[in-house]
């Protein structure tokens, strides 16, 4: 009975002192960072539901003296000269992304600081056309004018996000090998990316001439700027670089697995500025990028909002 109390006695002592071991690495694991560390985080990305409005001045295209045999047969009345104005909507919803970052930074104990350049690689879809408020009379009701196979659609492609910001972070102190943290930072942010965006006519074939109570079957009936319109094509890309400052927010969790080295996961929510850009057209109704009087440049607006994105990253840290 002695014998196992004595056991029992040592048994405690023995699992006391293991346990108080075990608290005190996991604690000096769990210290906060101090001196100089590097980082490195990637994961995926998902952007904003980016909208595009597009706007500008615009010609009737029966104005259009270029659809005609003749220069001097197009007309010229008041509602040729004066010209509209247009706008509509391209609403993106994108495809989730790659990102990744690198960091040098110095902790001070629960604060830190760095800095970071951090890229992403978005996927957002093409999507279709939608009359805005701007939208003037030559382009309302157009719908019944569009191609059914090739509607008003918009494209971005070639995506790719460069942010260089300062952090500050947070760390919450604790008794675990986990450490959670919070921070926001900011600085320059960068985009580039390419817009493209096409409007298609029925064809002949498809029923334009019927759109203005003509007959395919009897094309000649119809006026000339009528079957010269059918089937052109109207179309944009213009490639977009732009700078300018931005911000973001961050939280995440670190484990530390040795007294210099942690994992951790990290999400961001990442802020840019809207993007208006002015934008010559590639081509306006098959032909030169002019308006009806053959010789104006035709040049629209384009205003991009909900630019941003956040991100879900695993990141590892190491203290020098």
């Amino acid at each position: 009975m002695r014998i196992a109390r004595y056991d029992l006695r040592r048994a405690l002592v023995a699992g006391m002192l293991a346990g108080a071991a075990l608290f005190a690495a996991s604690d000096a694991s769990a210290q906060w960072t101090r001196g100089f560390y590097v980082a490195m985080d990637v994961g995926l990305s998902h952007g904003a539901n980016t909208e595009v409005a597009l706007s500008g001045p615009n010609t009737p295209t029966r104005c259009d003296r270029l659809l005609y045999p003749s220069l001097t047969d197009a007309p010229r009345d008041t509602g040729c000269l004066a010209g509209s104005e247009f706008g509509g909507l391209y609403s993106h919803a994108p495809d989730a992304g790659l990102g990744g970052s690198v960091a040098v930074g110095y902790g001070f104990g629960a604060l830190s600081v760095e800095v970071e350049l951090l890229k992403r690689h978005q996927i957002i879809r093409n999507t279709l056309f939608t009359l805005g408020d701007a939208s003037g009379a030559a382009i309302t009701g157009k719908d019944t004018e569009w191609s059914p196979d090739r509607p008003p659609w918009g494209d971005i492609s070639e995506f790719r996000g460069r942010q260089f910001f300062a952090n500050v972070y947070y760390a919450f102190r604790n008794r675990t090998r986990l450490t959670p943290y919070v921070g926001v930072g900011g600085g320059m942010s960068q985009l580039d990316f390419r817009y493209y965006l096409g409007f298609a006519r029925k064809s002949i074939a498809e029923g334009y001439l019927e759109v203005f109570g003509g007959d395919r079957a009897n094309p000649g009936a119809s006026p000339d700027w009528q079957r010269a319109a059918a089937g052109t094509v109207s179309e944009l890309t213009t490639d977009l670089d732009a700078r300018d400052l931005g911000f973001q927010l961050l939280g995440g969790v670190d484990f530390a697995f040795s007294p210099r080295a942690s994992l951790g996961l990290k999400g961001r929510w990442v802020q840019v500025p809207d993007i208006s850009a002015d934008a010559r057209w590639t081509t306006v109704r098959s032909h030169a990028p002019v308006h009806a009087d053959g010789a104006t440049p035709f040049v629209s607006t384009l205003d991009f909002a909900k630019l941003g994105h956040w991100a879900v990253s695993a990141s590892l840290k190491y203290v020098l």
